[in-house]
Parts: C-alpha cells; sequence; structure tokens
C-alpha cells in the first residue's frame, strides 16, 4: 500500500508550491500570514465569522499534496511536506482553544521564505 497525498493530487509537494493558493485567500508579509497575536513574532491571528472552517481551509491548501498523519495524542493532524516542511492542525489550541495551524520549516530545504509560526484563527470581521 503507497502513499496517497492530501488533496488526491499525483505528487508529492513542497510547501512553496503551495504559496500561491494560500497569498491569494490569506494575507502574507515578510514571510508570516495574518497579524501579529500576542507574544512572539511567530504568533498569528487570522480573523473569521468561522474560525474553525478557515483553519480547516487554510490547512488544506497548505497541506496540499502532502503525507498527512493522525496526531499520536489524537488531538489534531500533521502533514509532511516534500520539502520537510512539517503543518500541523488542532481545532482546539492548548493555548487558548482556537484552531490552530503551526508551519515548521526547520526541517525544510525549499521554503520559499515562509517563516515558522502557529496560527490561531479567531472570531472575527
Amino acid at each position: 500500500m503507497g502513499h496517497g497525498y492530501k488533496g488526491d493530487t499525483g505528487h508529492h509537494h513542497s510547501i512553496t508550491e503551495n504559496l500561491s493558493s494560500l497569498t491569494s485567500s490569506y494575507d502574507y508579509h515578510n514571510g508570516y500570514f495574518g497579524e501579529k497575536g500576542q507574544g512572539r513574532d511567530f504568533v498569528r491571528n487570522i480573523s473569521s465569522a468561522d474560525p474553525v472552517k478557515t483553519a480547516q481551509d487554510f490547512y488544506d491548501k497548505a497541506a496540499h499534496g502532502g503525507i498527512e498523519r493522525p496526531m499520536t495524542n489524537g488531538k489534531g493532524h500533521y502533514t509532511k511536506m516534500k520539502d520537510g516542511s512539517i503543518l500541523s492542525y488542532r481545532e482546539v489550541s492548548s493555548s487558548d482553544g482556537t484552531p490552530t495551524v503551526e508551519i515548521n520549516i526547520k526541517k525544510s530545504t525549499d521554503h520559499g521564505g515562509i517563516k515558522y509560526q502557529k496560527i490561531h484563527f479567531v472570531k472575527g470581521r
């Protein structure tokens, strides 16, 4: 049994291949999505009328063509991209209860300028 790629694409994608679909839908400046949240620069916020739906959409676009697995703690899932980036999605963040997508580019060989970040999807506009 082989690996299936998220989104039923025929090949393993890098996060850079998915960047244009993300930037056409979400604010993106200097390697970060959304607006700066509380704390460090890598904590970001994207406001939405439906944070869960928006977080799932963002994750699906970012992780398209990756290999998705459930988290061992059962609280979400993560996707490994061809370039080594790892994207994770949790519907309920342990820090503030919001849906959260983490973009971890520490082992990436081709992240296209995207920086490490934890994006919280918050109720708003």
